[in-house]
């Protein structure tokens, strides 16, 4: 059981350091920044990690909350401090969380981001490292995981170098798949090929072996039987216990009697040929590299060891079992068509199921990469929940539109031959909730071709949000979209480690503070041109919501990420009221108040998010703000009144927006601690 405090709380500060009676004053927002998320709040990736430290030396009860990170950035007295509190682990930076994969999209599709579509998170210990290797998830021709519970792919999938050699280096392989790939002293393909980053560092290391390098890289991908050179690296079978082929030369070993083709094909011919091939290609779309000549084969036999789990802690284990071997590249034309068929073939069994059922379909809490964003949603609606009027048999044509900063909305740009188009499928008795102003539905999403997704008919649910027949209901949706649009990133991801959110002087997870979204949609007329008119909208905006005009327009769509249902602080632990409280904090702090901070507006779910929807438990609840109708964008307030580039500028009408601003953050914070239960002092 984990330590608590006399308030009963597990999350707290432990430490406090010694300051060195010479330091300097530590002065508030002047310090050493550190290792942090996006966020800009104080980081460590452990509660221990944080200490106490005196902001004068030698004033001992003057103290701020500081991290590790920021101490060895100071350097005073890091090396002791380090001792004393057993930092054994090195510093790792923050990272996001990914929820379990749903989604699926062949790896050598072009948007294929990094980490891969439906790569399994595998938690800190193994994340943090630079040689990782992602393990994918696979539709049922992979091998079956029971602790992932999930079918995985048996290879790994490296990653990727950024093409910009001056970003720091993420991975140690590219994808080996170009017009002309780079092919070994047989002729035959590598799967992947040692990034610049890394081959550079082979030539110009002096006083470690370079083979040395390559075995200690080649042990901490874990993908467990290779054969290895200089320039790039095979596939093998995979088998039971790991043994790691390289063609590091040595003094104390023999070349082999095969060359690297011939020990493909042996391996190949003893492989387990009962497990069917992956879909799954373990060839990406990167630059082809320019490999340095490469020595002789010779094998290094290099064991790679498992962690063993910790059983408070879900882990994500690597794979043991036997794949097919390499297998030389399939040319894109390939490839795309074999993509294209499993696609249609998903596409045609899922007409023989009800579409609009959501029973077994998982629901989506990936981001949807922006290339694969649908630009055109096709909403099928029999019962009419948006309002249209012609055959119910027909889906009503939305497009996919951005709200601009300075007001109006812009279709999105189809920068493709076709626009992506995605199938959402609307059911009154799928209703999820209803507002002042909108319902939501629970909806059956089909993907754009080819993403697809980890269930019988490739469909995933999101939550669909809909405005009333009302004037005021409708301009409240669009005050939503327009507000997500400004909500960065990372405040819909979760990152590990702990953050300090002043003014709440204990250290609480990095969730997500909103749901993702998946876009805002308008529907489109016969003309082919959006249905939404600015001036038309300006002449409602001065209507009172208590006394709405009703009118007879089609709703847009808000489509989101389902999130639970709502919380019940009376319910919570003290370490969870805080949690909540922080994300009304990190909303504020990027310039956004919710304005209708209630109890049913906060939600729950349980978690955590990364492992399988199966595994996950109350004990470790995922939290999100939802319901931004009414919300206030600082940013906005000052594009609306022309004071967001300095135009027309005057300092008097700036200082009066900001300071309204901040009575409103006030105002709210007030308000989400007596929501959320929250006494004066227990934040």
């Amino acid at each position: 059981m984990a330590d608590k405090d006399s308030e009963g709380r597990t999350r707290f500060t432990y430490h406090k350091v010694l300051r060195d009676p010479n330091g300097p004053i530590l002065r508030q927002n002047e310090g050493p920044v550190g290792l942090r998320a996006p966020n800009g709040f104080i980081w460590a990736h452990d509660l221990d990690e944080f200490f106490y430290i005196a902001r004068i030396p030698g004033v001992d009860n003057y103290v701020t909350t500081w991290s590790r990170s920021m101490l060895k950035a100071l350097g005073e007295n890091y090396e002791d401090v380090e001792a004393e509190l057993m930092w054994e682990d090195p510093l790792h930076p923050p990272r996001v969380r990914r929820p379990w994969p749903v989604l699926t999209l062949p790896l050598d599709h072009p948007a294929q981001p990094d980490p891969p579509i439906s790569a399994i998170d595998e938690a800190c210990e193994w994340e943090h490292s630079d040689f990782m290797c992602y393990t994918i998830r696979a539709d049922g021709s992979g091998y079956l995981d029971e602790d992932k519970q999930a079918y995985v792919d048996p290879r790994k999938v490296p990653r990727r170098c950024p093409a910009d050699a001056s970003k720091p280096c993420t991975g140690r392989l590219a994808f080996n798949n170009g017009a002309d790939p780079i092919l070994d002293t047989s002729g035959v393909p590598y799967h992947f090929v040692w990034c610049p980053h890394f081959k550079a560092k082979l030539s110009e290391t002096t006083s470690v072996n370079p083979y040395t390098l390559i075995a200690r890289a080649v042990v901490e991908m874990e993908s467990e039987r290779m054969i290895v050179d200089t320039k790039g690296v095979h596939l093998l079978a995979q088998r039971r216990h790991p043994q790691i082929m390289s063609d590091a030369p040595s003094e104390k070993t023999t070349p082999p009697p095969d060359s690297s083709k011939e020990a493909l094909n042996r391996h190949e011919d003893a492989a387990d040929n009962d497990v069917p091939n992956n879909q799954l290609s373990a060839h990406g779309e990167d630059e082809t590299l320019d490999a340095p000549e490469s020595g002789k084969n010779i094998p290094v036999d290099v064991r790679a060891s498992t962690p063993q789990d910790d059983a408070s802690t879900p882990q994500c284990e690597s794979s043991t079992e036997v794949s097919n071997g390499p297998q030389s590249p399939a040319s894109p034309q390939t490839r795309s068509q074999k993509n294209r068929k499993k696609y249609r073939a998903k596409q045609k069994d899922a007409t023989r199921v009800n579409k609009f059922s959501v029973k077994g379909l998982p629901k989506l809490e990936e981001f949807i990469p922006d290339a694969l964003l649908p630009d055109v949603l096709l909403v099928h609606d029999p019962d009419r929940t948006t309002g249209h009027e012609q055959a119910t048999d027909q889906p009503v044509t939305y497009r996919r539109v951005i709200h601009r900063l300075s007001g109006g909305v812009a279709a999105t740009e189809v920068t493709t031959d076709a626009p992506r188009v995605a199938h959402l499928h609307l059911r009154a008795n799928n209703r999820l909730g209803e507002g002042h102003h909108s319902y939501v539905y629970r909806a059956p999403l089909t993907l754009p071709e080819p993403l697809s997704a980890h269930s019988r008919t490739g469909q995933v649910t999101v939550a669909a949000k809909l405005a009333f027949g009302w004037c005021t209901a409708h301009d409240l949706l669009h005050n939503e979209a327009r507000t997500y649009a400004q909500v960065p990133r990372h405040a819909q991801e979760e990152y590990c480690g702990f953050n300090i959110v002043p003014p709440c002087r204990f250290p609480v997870p990095i969730g997500p503070i909103v749901p993702k979204c998946y876009g805002f949609y308008l529907p489109v007329g016969e003309d082919g041109k959006i249905m939404w008119n600015k001036s038309v909208s300006a002449k409602h905006r001065g209507c009172d919501e208590d006394a709405p005009c009703e009118v007879d327009w089609l709703s847009p769509i808000l489509l989101m990420e389902e999130c639970g249902q709502p919380v019940q602080p009376e319910k919570f632990t003290i370490d969870q009221r805080t949690e909540c409280f922080s994300l009304v904090l990190r909303l504020h702090a990027l310039g956004i108040t919710q304005r209708s901070f209630w109890v049913r507006n906060i939600m729950i779910q349980p978690g955590p998010l990364w492992v399988p929807p199966a595994r996950r438990t109350f004990d470790c609840p995922s939290f999100r703000i939802i319901d931004f109708g009414r919300a206030r964008c600082l940013k906005l307030r000052l594009a609306d009144k022309g004071l967001l580039h300095g135009e027309g500028v005057k300092a008097d009408v700036c200082a009066k927006v900001v300071s309204d601003f901040k009575f409103t953050m006030q105002t709210e914070e007030r308000k989400a601690r007596e929501q959320l239960l929250i006494e004066e002092c227990e934040f």
